[in-house]
């Protein structure tokens, strides 16, 4: 579903990341009634969680602040302002309030003490988080825009923002209340969605010399830098199109990006924040804010919201394909398997536990890490979520042995390819050109996940697995020897295959002269396991098989094991796993 653009130029203005020009803005507001000109914008905000803040107040002073006066809940030892966050414009009503006054006028009392029997009164005047507690609307609008800023209740008077991610974290951060539980802005702020500028000028000096903006966006081999790395820069500058929004936050020299290019304007970079992925009038959907229409995109899942940047969902041929690995999507000749069924992007990413005040809980999961730093210098992990005994130290560990089996398994993977890609050049029959397309579309697929081999393990292994089968059969059918190496002139140590293996695997590796060889094998200690080779050989190809036995002829262990190879002045070393 699509939520309707702004309805005007005027609410669009209202939306720039402009930092407003004084510390702090007298409260004159016009009195024009928002749902005259933004109907729609203020239906979205009924049924957000904005509109809806009194009862939640309510609750919390009759649960936790029994026998507690107004002056003590804003005050006290264990001071909470309520009205500040849940509704700071209630100090303008009945003739004008101390935040104490509205506590205590607009939430029940008895005797001059919250009770268990706490409830909300004169609902009727409850301005909820409304329109002007985030828009400072001049009284001569709409001659003059709107500008973002926060109703101080203490102050009554409006406080100059930032960036609006840090209007959001007057709330949902601490950046008014240093003492608050809601941390999200500051998980968010400690993430790499709140570093996205510099990344995106230092691709653009690396990759995309000498192309105009226009040509990046929309040229012969496009990439929409700003769509994911911060689709609200078009709301920038009195809005822009990406193409100008690229222009404005990057430096170019006479119109195209150099080896110079550097970020620009960054106090009004948006990053990737909150208003990136939710609608602020219902901020409790999840959306996807599209720069080039300028509109909302309400996602039925967060998983697809992830999946426009971190998947192929917006753009098709993006090399960021983790949401493809966990979801099956794009791979050819290999079905889909799932390491841990059912389990989404957020269940680990946004774990939050149920650890009262702990970081864990109180980031609500913004810091997209699976492990969060606890203040008492522990770490909490989403892998408990479903594995109690998966404390963080043997999550590492787990996480690192997918990714090495990974690692081991894809260099195979892609010497292989690159060798049957290189038989096939004018070749042109059918059944190994669908062999080798096979294996290019898997192949891709498992480079462009982003955690190493860790998402959907098994399936990435399959993918592989059969990347190395298709490309076996082209270096079959074509005559070539396994490594295809004619006359070599240098020395080469090749990545052991299958890998993982059990109960063998073979060791490939390249001579240019003949030559004194050893091939040995160390565990991770650094102890040697066994001798493979140690004699004179000839110049060309030889291989040797692992039984997966030491120098006695006893098994050895589940694990990663070094071999090492000796060759006259060559020495090389690579990793491979035995997985029974």
């Amino acid at each position: 579903m699509k939520i309707k653009r702004y309805g005007s130029i005027i609410f669009l203005a209202a939306m720039t990341l402009f930092i407003m020009a004084t510390n702090q803005m007298v409260f004159s507001q016009s009195n024009l009634d928002c749902k005259l000109c933004h109907n729609s914008i203020y239906q979205q905000w009924l049924a957000g969680s904005h509109s809806d803040t009194q009862m939640d107040v309510a609750g919390e002073l009759a649960e936790e602040r029994t026998g507690q006066s107004p002056d003590t809940v804003l005050y006290g030892s264990d001071a909470e302002n309520c009205i500040a966050c849940h509704g700071a414009l209630a100090v303008t009503k009945n003739g004008g309030m101390t935040e104490a006054e509205a506590l205590a006028h607009f939430f029940t009392t008895t005797n001059g003490v919250f009770t268990e029997s706490t409830t909300a009164a004169d609902t009727a005047n409850w301005p909820h988080t409304y329109c002007t507690t985030c828009h400072n609307v001049p009284t001569d609008h709409p001659a003059s825009m709107p500008v973002f800023g926060y109703f101080n209740s203490t102050t009554t008077n409006y406080d100059d923002i930032g960036k609006v991610a840090t209007l959001c974290g007057r709330c949902h951060g601490n950046i008014r209340f240093e003492g608050t539980d809601h941390l999200t802005y500051n998980a968010w702020d400690m993430s790499k969605h709140s570093l996205t500028q510099d990344d995106v000028a230092d691709e653009l000096a690396e990759e995309r010399t000498g192309e105009s903006p226009d040509s990046v966006i929309a040229g012969s081999d496009p990439e929409n830098c700003i769509a994911c790395h911060g689709p609200t820069a078009v709301l920038a500058n009195g809005e822009m199109s990406e193409v100008e929004a690229l222009d404005y936050f990057f430096s170019t020299e006479n119109g195209v990006f150099s080896s110079n290019t550097v970020s620009l304007h960054k106090d009004e970079w948006p990053d990737v924040s909150c208003i990136s992925c939710h609608n602020p009038h219902t901020p409790n959907e999840v959306s996807y804010f599209n720069s080039s229409t300028k509109e909302y995109e309400t996602m039925d899942s967060a998983d697809k919201l992830c999946g426009q940047c971190h998947g192929n969902l917006r753009f098709p041929d993006t090399d960021h394909l983790s949401y493809n690995i966990l979801k099956g999507i794009g791979a050819s000749g290999v079905q889909f398997s799932e390491t841990m069924s059912g389990v989404t992007c957020t269940d680990c990413h946004m774990y939050a536990s149920d650890v009262e005040e702990s970081n864990s809980t109180m980031y609500h999961g913004h810091s997209w890490s699976i492990f969060v730093a606890e203040e008492n210098g522990s770490e909490t992990v989403s892998c408990q979520a479903c594995h109690q005994d998966k404390d963080a130290t043997v999550s590492r560990s787990d996480i690192q042995t997918y990714q090495d089996e990974t690692e081991a398994r894809l260099d195979s993977a892609e010497q292989k390819f690159a060798l049957a890609a290189s038989q096939m050049e004018g070749n042109t029959d059918a059944t190994l050109q669908a062999k080798l397309a096979e294996a290019e579309t898997n192949l891709a697929l498992v480079e462009g996940d982003e955690s190493g081999g860790f998402h959907n393990h098994k399936y990435q292994m399959d993918l592989l697995a059969n990347v190395i089968q298709n490309a076996n059969d082209i270096l079959a059918a074509t005559g070539v020897q396994e490594y295809g190496v004619k006359n070599p002139r240098t020395f080469s140590l090749f990545q052991n295959y299958p890998n993982p293996f059990n109960p063998t695997t073979k060791i490939a590796y390249v001579l240019p002269e003949r030559t004194q060889v050893t091939l040995e094998i160390f565990n991770l200690l650094g102890e040697k396991v066994r001798t493979l080779v140690n004699s004179q050989q000839n110049a060309g190809e030889h291989s040797v098989v692992w039984d997966a036995r030491n120098d006695v002829g006893k098994e050895v262990p589940n694990g990663i094991y070094i071999y090492r190879i000796t060759a006259a002045e060559y020495k090389s070393i690579r990793k491979m796993t035995l997985l029974k």
